[in-house]
C-alpha cells in the first residue's frame, strides 16, 4: 500500500492537529498540571495554527489554501508534512507539482 500525501489528506491532517489542540484545552489530561493559563477552544486552535505556520515556515495564506483542500507549492508541502511528523521521503515518496506524488527510485 502506498501512503497518500495528497492535498485532501494534508487538509485532514492539518485540520485534525488544529482541532485536537482545541479539544486538549477544553478537556485537559487529568494527570497533567492544571496551573497553565486556560485558553478557550478558539484560542487554542489559533495558537496551534500559528505553531504549524512557524514550524513549517509557510505563510498563513498557504495554510488557508491547505485547509480549503487546495494545493500549494511542492517545497511548502514537504515542509508542512515534516512539521506534522510525516516525512514523505521516509516512505520513498517524492512530492511533485501542487498535488502529485511519485515513488522515488
Amino acid at each position: 500500500m502506498m501512503p497518500d500525501f495528497s492535498p485532501k489528506m494534508l487538509r485532514g491532517f492539518v485540520h485534525a492537529r488544529i482541532s485536537m489542540a482545541g479539544y486538549r484545552t477544553v478537556f485537559p489530561d487529568e494527570r497533567k498540571s492544571t496551573r497553565r493559563a486556560v485558553m478557550s477552544f478558539d484560542e487554542a486552535c489559533a495558537a496551534e495554527r500559528e505553531r504549524i505556520v512557524k514550524r513549517a515556515r509557510i505563510t498563513p495564506e498557504q495554510l488557508d489554501l491547505v485547509l480549503s483542500g487546495r494545493g500549494i507549492e511542492t517545497s511548502a508541502r514537504v515542509r508542512l508534512w515534516k512539521a506534522l511528523d510525516a516525512d514523505p521521503a521516509r516512505f520513498g515518496i517524492v512530492l511533485v507539482g501542487t498535488g502529485g506524488q511519485e515513488v522515488a527510485r
